[in-house]
């Protein structure tokens, strides 16, 4: 059975995740408003190295393979990283400390922008090296600046996605609660019913982000002072508690990254996951139910 019968988004999640590209400095101990070696080297040609996270969905390798073809003497070597958040993140550090030359143009989450920017790692988009941002969505192109300067170039802008069961789910659910109270489907078909990123990475913080921000909390005011611990940040970070509590996020959900959960969901063992757009790209295309 096609995944697209099956895996259809019910809601986007409140939180985005974006990705960007951003050039290399010419090595830490920088400035984040100094042009680097990069502007100094404009007119010159030669290979790059393309430095990302793991290519799940195959998207980059024919990018590489076009490029190629049409620029033989810039050829593209693409290094890929793990499919982990936080090692490619200390992969980047340690590169970047280490000045290796050889990463030139890297893929960088949002939340990295300011700490690469502001230990000199990242080339300003400036003069020579600036890029048009008219068309691009303005909070990409926010995620993408520090101090009032632009380090890197949006791509791709991404979103939380709830996954369900069409054959056991006709409606999906619109709240927390909706989806809560379908968990007895589940378990009258023997199978889980709720999973998303709960491991103790960078997934966790975005899925209780969501959770926290579905209650009608947040996490920082506009004063940039905390507010995890108001009422209703509380109660978004209660309604995991208490899922996991009752069984409705299984037990080794709290081991569950993207593509654990993805996993389960295809071999039929859950009713409900979030996720990325990614997963309806897998190359596994079959859902068996259970």
């Amino acid at each position: 059975m096609n995944t697209r019968k099956y895996l259809l988004p019910a809601a986007v999640a409140g939180v985005l995740a974006m990705s960007l590209s951003a050039c290399g400095g010419g090595g830490g101990g920088g400035t984040a408003s100094s042009g680097g070696d990069a502007a100094a080297n404009l007119d010159g040609r030669g290979p790059i190295t393309y430095v990302q996270g793991k290519d799940n969905s195959n998207v980059v390798r024919p990018l590489v393979d076009k490029w190629n073809a049409a620029h033989p003497d810039q050829k593209v070597t693409f290094k890929e990283q793990s499919d982990q958040a936080d090692q490619q993140h200390d992969d980047l550090v340690q590169n970047f400390q280490a000045k290796n030359v050889n990463y030139d143009v890297v893929d960088v989450d949002v939340i990295w922008t300011a700490e690469f920017a502001a230990k000199g790692w990242l080339q300003p988009l400036t003069d020579k090296m600036s890029i048009d941002t008219s068309k691009m969505l303005p909070a990409t192109v926010k995620t993408a600046t520090y101090n009032n300067t632009l380090f890197a170039a949006p791509q791709t802008s991404d979103g939380g996605i709830l996954y369900y069961r069409k054959d056991l789910v006709p409606t999906p659910p619109k709240t927390w609660d909706e989806m809560m109270s379908m968990c007895s489907i589940a378990k009258s078909n023997g199978i889980d019913c709720y999973a998303g990123q709960f491991a103790k990475y960078e997934g966790l913080t975005v899925n209780a982000a969501e959770a926290i921000n579905s209650a009608g909390g947040t996490i920082v005011g506009d004063d940039g002072k905390s507010t995890v611990t108001s009422a209703a940040a509380k109660a978004g970070l209660n309604n995991l508690v208490t899922a996991y509590k009752s069984g409705n996020i299984p037990t080794q959900g709290v081991t569950y990254q993207e593509e654990q959960g993805r996993q389960s969901f295809e071999d039929g063992k859950l009713l409900f996951l979030r996720n990325w757009p990614t997963s309806t790209t897998s190359p596994r295309r079959t859902v068996r139910p259970r």
